[in-house]
């Protein structure tokens, strides 16, 4: 019984543990959407220096669409290629949130139709990271998580 006790609060322990880097890396990803939707490649490239950190201080991260994905936008030189990265992580950052089991807010995945590309928000109000002033409210909400 001792045995069994100590093995759930391991695994209790673990998906807590994994629940708040999920929180950090979405809270991290949505500062890199906000940056894009403001078109700031400063603010966007610090965001992405962050998100970056805290990617890979996660080892169960290391692997995979995502790690790869951030390595592609940590090499972005531009706005336009940082835009063209993020389309890539907002994927599978996606599909990290989707098998998350508690968030503290509401997921939205939003789609672009012009880029053909994918993005996270916490608020269902479309605020588009690919063209940022130009088409602000071009996009619909395609999914939802809810907490």
């Amino acid at each position: 019984m001792k045995k069994a006790l100590l093995i759930l609060g391991m695994c209790l322990t673990v998906f807590t543990a994994m629940a708040q880097d999920t929180e950090k890396l979405l809270k991290d990803y949505l500062q890199v959407k906000e940056a894009l939707v403001e078109s700031d490649m400063k603010a966007a490239a610090a965001a992405i220096q962050t998100f970056s950190e805290t990617l890979n201080a996660d080892a169960d991260l290391q692997k995979g669409s995502l790690k790869k994905a951030s390595d592609k936008l940590a090499k972005a030189g531009n706005l336009e290629q940082q835009r063209a990265a993020f389309a890539d992580v907002s994927i599978a950052i996606w599909e990290l949130v989707q098998q998350s089991n508690d968030l503290s807010a509401d997921v939205y995945y939003q789609y672009c139709p012009m880029k053909k590309a994918y993005w996270l928000s916490t608020e269902s109000a479309i605020r588009n990271p690919y063209y940022g002033a130009k088409m602000l409210a071009c996009g619909s909400v395609k999914d939802k998580k809810l907490k």
